[in-house]
């Protein structure tokens, strides 16, 4: 077991630091996740790594995240939420129109068609559409297709926008000792395993974001613009990078060729029709547009505050965005599927009694 588990790693690291040496944006992420993903297609074996390596990860960049917090960006979050239903929901209606598209051409399930294409995150989804009486593996495959290929496809966009470098020089920060480091890991630790007991979304994330963002804010602890040492964040790029590729299954992908297809399609249709959406926002609203495309693209809420992260755009603003997105399509479909099983329940019952 834990030879697997070396050999995943020394992988996903070996990738990292090749994305690392051609100047790749988001390297570690990046490269871990493309190696992972070859090897799988190739028929490698004893590619493994235990889920709490990627909870681990995400702990790490919420306390990167939270390291950043301040009162004046709490306004400015907090001043974005007209924005930020109405970016949910031109994008739950865009969404909706791809499952349209997907249920007439496929033949597919309503149930199936639409929670393959609604951006909710990919275990919430799997599983609320699965509830629902929808095709997990159907449900998967888009998922994993629509995060790996946004993923893929946003650190290299968003790299060569004309503001990137301008945003990116106006970053500075300083390094936490080790007695500080292990303080505030522990604390997002804490912080994150609360969080799952209390069924927050994205605990791991936003748990260790919370702890952290309170100890930044208000205590002298970490001092001013702090950041964890940058082994750590690349390390968890490391994890993340490697749990991704892993869920793209080779034998799934043989045994639903044309699902495959339409997916890749579907996600490449949603990625262009929100990064015309962020343009619009970016000029209504005079955002930078590497902080709109990452706030809206449904890249998932980790992978893109690491790319804000990467990119100098505005990190929290973006995981807000996500956030948000996140619990309301959560709290929209998961009351919808409850209520579409209820339903048919009962329709059935009479049946079953009658005869």
């Amino acid at each position: 077991m834990l030879l697997r588990i070396l050999f995943t790693l020394l992988l996903g690291s070996l990738g990292g630091l090749l994305f690392a040496t051609i100047h790749s944006p988001l390297p570690w992420l990046l490269g871990a996740l493309v190696t992972t993903v070859i090897c799988n297609m190739l028929g490698v074996k004893n590619l493994w790594i235990p889920r709490w390596f990627r909870q681990a990860g995400l702990t790490v960049i919420g306390i990167t995240l939270g390291l950043r917090m301040t009162s004046e960006i709490v306004d400015t979050m907090t001043g974005h939420v007209g924005l930020m239903l109405i970016t949910t929901i031109l994008t739950i209606l865009i969404s909706l129109v791809n499952a349209w598209i997907f249920y007439k051409i496929c033949r597919v399930d309503g149930i199936t068609a639409i929670f393959s294409n609604i951006p909710g995150g990919l275990s919430e989804m799997v599983s609320v559409g699965q509830m629902a009486g929808g095709n997990q593996q159907v449900i998967t495959i888009f998922h994993s297709i629509r995060a790996i290929s946004v993923v893929l496809c946003t650190p290299y966009l968003v790299a060569f926008l004309p503001t990137h470098a301008a945003i990116q020089a106006a970053t500075t920060e300083h390094v936490l000792g080790i007695g500080q480091t292990v303080m505030i890991l522990v604390a997002g630790l804490i912080g994150a395993l609360i969080a799952s007991r209390c069924y927050i979304p994205a605990p791991f994330l936003l748990g260790a974001l919370l702890v952290t963002a309170l100890i930044s804010m208000n205590t002298s602890l970490v001092g001013e613009s702090p950041a964890l040492p940058s082994i750590l964040v690349q390390g968890a790029q490391i994890f993340i990078g490697v749990s991704i590729g892993l869920g793209f299954k080779r034998e799934d992908i043989v045994k639903n060729r044309r699902f495959f297809l339409f997916g890749l399609m579907h996600s490449l249709f949603l990625f262009v029709m929100v990064i015309v959406l962020a343009i619009g926002i970016s000029y209504v609203t005079a955002t930078d547009i590497v902080t709109a495309i990452l706030a809206t693209v449904p890249g998932g809420l980790a992978e893109m505050s690491l790319t804000a992260l990467a990119t100098g755009a505005d990190p929290l603003l973006v995981t807000a965005f996500h956030l948000f997105r996140l619990v309301l399509v959560l709290t929209l479909f998961s009351f919808g599927a409850r209520a579409w099983t209820n339903h048919h329940s009962r329709i059935k019952q009479p049946k079953e009694t009658s005869a």
